[in-house]
C-alpha cells in the first residue's frame, strides 16, 4: 500500500524540466561613439548622428534594456577588449595601450618618462577569461571579427589560445588594411609571394576577389557558426566583433546612396555604421528562423569612444556631440559607449538611466545572465538592475588609468587617470600636473572645470583614485630630471 501511495505521490509531483542553457552573442562594434547609432542614451535632442540609419540596433533597445552611461575600460582599443575578455582593469595588468607588433607604442617626451607597459599584450594563462568560463559550462565559443588582445607573433595573438573554440578574422591586427574583398582585405602587395601584412585580414579567402564587404563576410561567417552550435547540440557564445567603424574609412557602397549630398568621408562613415546595424539584423533574423531568439542574450556595446580626429570629416572633435572630444581622450569622448541588453529574463524597453557599466562589469554580467557565476576581479554583475530594469542602488566607483600618447591632437588626448563617482569624475593630466573636476549630471559636455571651485570635492575623488590604483599596482610615469614617479596627488 505504502508503495501505491509513493507512485501516487510521485506522479502528481511536477517533474523539473532544466530550461534551455541560452545562447549569447557578444555584439562589439569598433570605436563605435557614444551617439554613433539612432538611439538618443538620454539626450533629449541628438545633436551628432541623426543620419544615422540603425533600426536593428533601435529594434533591441525597444525589446531590451538600454544602458545610458555605459563606459569602456580605456579610450582605446587593446586595453579595454583585454578588460572584456578578462575582467582586469588595465591599471592592474599593465595592458594599458594598444598592441602592435610587442614594441611599445608610445613614443619619447621630453619632459616626462612614460612608463613601461605590457606591450606584449594578453597572453594564455595570465587569468581565466570570458570564453574559458562559457566554454567549460558546456558551450562552443566562436570569436570572429577584431580580437586584438595580444601582440602579432605571440601566443595571445590567436584567438583560440585564450579560451575560444574557434576564431574567424581574429588577430593581432587593429584594423583592416582594407574593407573590400576585391583587395582581399589586404594592402596591395609589390611582389604577390610577400607574406601578410599584420593588419592584412586572415582566414577569409573564400571571400577574395569578391566584391564583398568586410563586415557582410563577418557576418556570412557568423551565420555559418549558429548554425554549426544548433547542429552540435550545444549553447553558443559567439564574440562578434566588426573591424568598423575603426579607420581606414571606406564605403560600402551599395548604401552611399543613403547619404548624399553630405561631406563624402562622413558620407562613408555613414555606410560603415550601417553595415553594423544589417550585420545585427541578419545575426536576428538567423536566430528567429532557428526559433533561438527568445533563448538567446544579446549584449551590444563598443570598445571605446568614436574617432574624432582628422581621419573624420568635418571639424574634428565635435563627433561625439555633447560629449567632448573622443577616442583616445580622457574625456567622456574617449570612454562613453553605447550598451544595450535583450534576451531571456530582460524586460522590453527599459532604460538604466543612472547605473554605470564598465567593461570590467560586462565580463562578470554576461556570464550570470546565463546562470554562471564568474567572478571579476576588478568588476560587479549587474544582472539584477538589467533583469529588472531598474538603477542601481550600490556606490560606483570607476577608473580609469591611460599613461600614454594615443595620438592627434584634442582636447584630453594626452596621459592621464581619471575616475568618476557618483555625479563627479576628476581627472589628473600627467604633464602638467593639473586636476579638473566636473559634475556629469549638470555637465556632461566637461565644459565648466569645478576644480577651483570644489576642492574638498576634489580631494575626496584625486585622494580615493591614488588608492585604487596603488591597490592595483598602477605603473606611472617619472620626471627625468629626478626619476621620482609622478602620482594623481592632490595636495
Amino acid at each position: 500500500m505504502l508503495g501505491l501511495i509513493s507512485l501516487l505521490v510521485a506522479a502528481r509531483t511536477p517533474v523539473s524540466i532544466q530550461a534551455p542553457k541560452p545562447n549569447v552573442v557578444f555584439f562589439l562594434v569598433d570605436d563605435l561613439g557614444w551617439q554613433d547609432t539612432s538611439l538618443s542614451f538620454g539626450l533629449r535632442e541628438k545633436l551628432v548622428g541623426r543620419h544615422f540609419r540603425t533600426p536593428n540596433v533601435e529594434a533591441l533597445a525597444k525589446r531590451g534594456v538600454q544602458v545610458n552611461q555605459a563606459y569602456a575600460a580605456a579610450p582605446v582599443c587593446t586595453p579595454s577588449r583585454v578588460t572584456l575578455l578578462s575582467g582586469i582593469n588595465p591599471a592592474r595588468n599593465h595592458i594599458t595601450n594598444w598592441v602592435y607588433d610587442g614594441r611599445d607604442t608610445d613614443g619619447p617626451h621630453p619632459t616626462i618618462t612614460l612608463p613601461d607597459w605590457r606591450a606584449i599584450g594578453f597572453q594564455p594563462g595570465d587569468a581565466t577569461t570570458l570564453p574559458q568560463i562559457f566554454h567549460d559550462s558546456g558551450y562552443y565559443t566562436v570569436e570572429i571579427g577584431k580580437a586584438h588582445f595580444g601582440a602579432w607573433h605571440t601566443k595571445g595573438e590567436r584567438p583560440t589560445n585564450l579560451g575560444f573554440d574557434r576564431s574567424i578574422a581574429g588577430s593581432a591586427a587593429g584594423n583592416p588594411n582594407s574593407y573590400y574583398g576585391l583587395d582581399n582585405f589586404a594592402r596591395k602587395k609589390k611582389n604577390p609571394n610577400d607574406p601578410p601584412a599584420l593588419d592584412d585580414i586572415q582566414e577569409l579567402d573564400a571571400y577574395h576577389g569578391k566584391d564583398i564587404y568586410l563586415t557582410e563576410a563577418l557576418t556570412a561567417e557568423a551565420v555559418k557558426e549558429i548554425h554549426r552550435s544548433a547542429e552540435m547540440k550545444k549553447p553558443l557564445f559567439l564574440w562578434f566583433a566588426t573591424y568598423a567603424v575603426h579607420a581606414p574609412i571606406q564605403a560600402n557602397k551599395k548604401y552611399l546612396n543613403h547619404y548624399k549630398g553630405m561631406d563624402p568621408i562622413e558620407a562613408a562613415y555613414a555606410t560603415m555604421v550601417e553595415s553594423y546595424d544589417v550585420a545585427l539584423g541578419q545575426l536576428v533574423s538567423t536566430l528567429k528562423k532557428m526559433g533561438e531568439l527568445d533563448n538567446t542574450i544579446i549584449v551590444f556595446t563598443s570598445d571605446n569612444g568614436g574617432l574624432s580626429v582628422s581621419q573624420r570629416g568635418g571639424y574634428p572633435n565635435l563627433h561625439n556631440l555633447p560629449l567632448r572630444s573622443g577616442k583616445g581622450s580622457a574625456y567622456e569622448g574617449g570612454t562613453r559607449v553605447p550598451l544595450v541588453f535583450a534576451g531571456p529574463g530582460i524586460p522590453a524597453g527599459k532604460v538604466l538611466a543612472k547605473t554605470f557599466i564598465t567593461s570590467e562589469d560586462l565580463f562578470a554580467t554576461m556570464p550570470d545572465l546565463a546562470g554562471i557565476r564568474a567572478n571579476a576581479p576588478d568588476g560587479y554583475s549587474f544582472k539584477t538592475e538589467v533583469t529588472r530594469g531598474k538603477d542601481s542602488e550600490r556606490e560606483q566607483v570607476n577608473v580609469w588609468h591611460f599613461p600614454h600618447y594615443r595620438g592627434g591632437r584634442g582636447p584630453g588626448l594626452e596621459p592621464f587617470s581619471s575616475i568618476r563617482m557618483g555625479a563627479f569624475k576628476a581627472i589628473f593630466f600627467y604633464l602638467d600636473r593639473k586636476w579638473e573636476l566636473y559634475n556629469l549630471e549638470t555637465d556632461i559636455g566637461e565644459t565648466r572645470d569645478l576644480s577651483a571651485f570644489n576642492p574638498k570635492q576634489l580631494k575626496i575623488l584625486a585622494d580615493r583614485l591614488l588608492l585604487e590604483l596603488r591597490k592595483m599596482g598602477a605603473q606611472f610615469p617619472t620626471d627625468p630630471k629626478t626619476g621620482q614617479l609622478i602620482e594623481p596627488v592632490y595636495l
